[in-house]
């Protein structure tokens, strides 16, 4: 994999690992109409919301990645062991230490596991220490198939994000060359 490739893979990791940690809102919706931002997403079949769409973003994201029906949240601990603060969270938690860094990318608040966390630490390390971010991509986004399944059926900007989110992890799981 090049470093433009990496750089880039760095950056849609980057972004949707901000969107799976949080629902939009207004702040963050503008961000994603950049014309940079808004065209990527738009090659990917995902479209910014309107603003007016924000309460129904917050539900259908508390619906599909925090209290899913008939699924768990992208929360590598809770598909392996039924816990948080399982063995994943333990092991990311050491990657992220192992590159100098206090703890994952954007955990404030979430677990390390979240795959939003682990798709901004991945993000960290992509292009400075590519022998964690291939650990990471190894052991902490293959389970994310599974999580993000139940997402990616559902029609709407949450379906587009799982199922763009899904293409990049089989990205990042692939061998580097």
């Amino acid at each position: 994999m090049n470093q433009d490739t990496t750089a880039d893979l760095a950056q849609a990791a980057r972004l949707f690992g901000r969107l799976l940690l949080r629902e939009p809102d207004a702040v963050s919706l503008d961000e994603l109409r950049q014309p940079a931002i808004r065209d990527a997403l738009a090659a990917l079949d995902v479209a910014v919301p309107d603003d007016e769409q924000l309460e129904e973003l917050s539900a259908r994201y508390f619906e599909l990645f925090l209290h899913p029906d008939g699924a768990q949240p992208p929360i590598q601990s809770l598909w392996h062991d039924g816990q948080y603060e399982g063995d994943a969270a333990a092991s990311v938690r050491e990657l992220a230490k192992a590159a100098a860094l206090e703890q994952a990318p954007g955990a404030r608040g979430a677990p390390p596991d979240h795959l939003g966390c682990i798709l901004l630490l991945w993000a960290e390390l992509a292009t400075t220490r590519t022998e964690l971010a291939d650990a990471l991509a190894r052991h902490h986004v293959a389970w994310s198939d599974l999580a993000l399944q139940h997402a990616a059926r559902d029609p709407g900007f949450y379906g587009a994000v799982s199922r763009a989110t899904l293409s990049l992890v089989q990205e990042l799981r692939a061998p580097r060359r």
